[in-house]
């Protein structure tokens, strides 16, 4: 099976921002979030091409240093939690399934997070907002994202309206990472509580 696998809240859990917003930054994340955000939306979108860039932006519209800035690349983006149940689950599912990682990211920085967890070659290909620019759930993802043949695809996330109702769309079966925070416009059809037990998951469509 071919197996589409949504990075951020699903592989990698990234912590809340606002406390390292003041804490490295130095800006109120209550009036300054946007500005932050827009420097990483640019380069998520396509519109700045390296790391760098981001960081010039980022120090342009917060004021923050270049030095602060880079600290805070590092441990927001750059060390998130991937739990080693999350790392095994990677490795069994890729003994036998073909797997994409598909992602509104940044592919540097996700590249990096995968190689330190050991886990970067358990994944065929690795489509991302930031090289396609096109950010979920634009189509052009999902297409890029589905075997050359007629081999069966499933996706799992932990957001089913801006995942996998597209995927969906696509012939793509829905495996979704239980999230009691998101409203949902439709059922997924099948449910994983955390991706550890998404392999058990694969079983039960592989066999269906």
């Amino acid at each position: 099976m071919h197996l589409v696998v949504d990075y951020g809240g699903v592989v990698a859990h990234h912590d809340d921002p606002h406390e390292q917003l003041e804490r490295i930054l130095g800006v109120d994340p209550e009036t300054e979030l946007r500005r932050v955000a827009l420097a990483y939306f640019a380069f998520r979108d396509g519109f700045l091409r390296t790391t760098e860039e981001y960081l010039d932006l980022l120090s342009t519209v917060t004021g923050a240093s270049r030095g602060a800035c880079r600290e805070y690349l590092d441990e927001r983006w750059l060390d998130p939690e991937l739990p080693a149940a999350h790392a095994a689950a990677l490795r069994t599912l890729a003994a036998d399934h073909t797997l994409v990682c598909f992602s509104n990211g940044v592919r540097p920085w996700i590249e990096t997070v995968l190689a330190d967890h050991d886990v970067l070659e358990c994944f065929g290909e690795l489509v991302v907002s930031s090289e396609i620019r096109r950010a979920k759930p634009h189509p052009r993802g999902y297409v890029d994202c589905l075997p050359e043949g007629d081999e069966r695809v499933a996706m799992v996330s932990d957001e089913y309206d801006e995942d996998l109702l597209m995927a969906e769309q696509f012939g793509m079966t829905s495996v979704w990472v239980e999230n009691d925070d998101e409203p949902r416009y439709g059922e997924p059809d099948h449910r994983a509580a955390s991706f550890a037990e998404f392999p058990a998951v694969v079983r039960e469509v592989d066999g269906e």
